[in-house]
């Protein structure tokens, strides 16, 4: 009895076996154009339908890019040079770079200005004054001597009658100096002790401070206070 397996044996015509005669191939019909087409359409029925338009950015992504254009801007704004082409020009000057904070410089033209908005409507721009109301800056013995008396009158004020080149007032100056900051107070009365002939030297945006903490949050002096404290020349 012959035990091969008959399905590897010779076909019936004599020939050898061929490779889709083995044992599991699929017959010749599984390949038609039937075949292909259904297959074809039923892979197309598992994958989702295209659709039109446009689709939703991710919020990651917008938050990513919010972020680069920003780092681009800070960057470009420190390492710009003010997008100036001697910046990268390795022959062009250099400025030196100064190490810790300047000291203050009274600036005239800033303490005019700042005199003008604050002080002038009373003892006006001319430091003249008006005769009976309110007295003058210019050439008064109040201005000469002590600085620290004119900086506690500008950031406490003073009320009550007072003299001044001879002349009795009774005014009444608010606190101007406690609504500015240190370095206007400072120019304002580094400004006053140097215009119209006056001779003082100019205060610093410090000197502010330390009477500023001195006389803390204080009324107005009354004269007599104030001369009590620094008497006039």
């Amino acid at each position: 009895m012959n035990d091969r397996n008959p399905e590897r044996g010779p076909r019936r015509d004599g020939r050898p076996p061929r490779r889709d005669d083995a044992p599991g191939s699929l017959p010749p019909e599984a390949f038609s154009d039937h075949k292909l087409t259904e297959l074809h359409s039923r892979l197309a029925r598992d994958k989702e339908e295209p659709s039109e338009g446009f689709s939703s950015t991710p919020v990651f992504l917008v938050f990513l890019l919010c972020a680069l254009g920003f780092w681009a801007g800070v960057y470009l704004t420190r390492n710009a040079g003010g997008f100036s082409a001697k910046t990268f020009d390795l022959n062009a000057p250099k400025v030196a770079a100064t190490a810790g904070p300047k000291a203050f410089v009274a600036d005239p033209k800033k303490g005019m200005e700042l005199f003008n908005a604050q002080c002038a409507s009373c003892h006006q721009p001319t430091g003249l004054g008006l005769a009976g109301v309110f007295p003058p800056l210019a050439g008064s013995d109040w201005i000469d001597g002590d600085n620290e008396r004119t900086l506690k009158i500008v950031l406490a004020g003073i009320a009550g009658e007072m003299k001044v080149k001879g002349n009795t007032y009774n005014g009444n100056m608010p606190a101007i100096g406690a609504a500015l900051k240190d370095a206007q107070v400072a120019h304002i009365v580094s400004y006053v002790n140097q215009a119209w002939g006056n001779a003082q030297p100019a205060v610093t945006d410090a000197q502010v401070a330390e009477v500023r903490k001195k006389i803390g949050a204080r009324g107005q002096y009354s004269p007599k206070e104030i001369l009590a404290e620094h008497p006039l020349k």
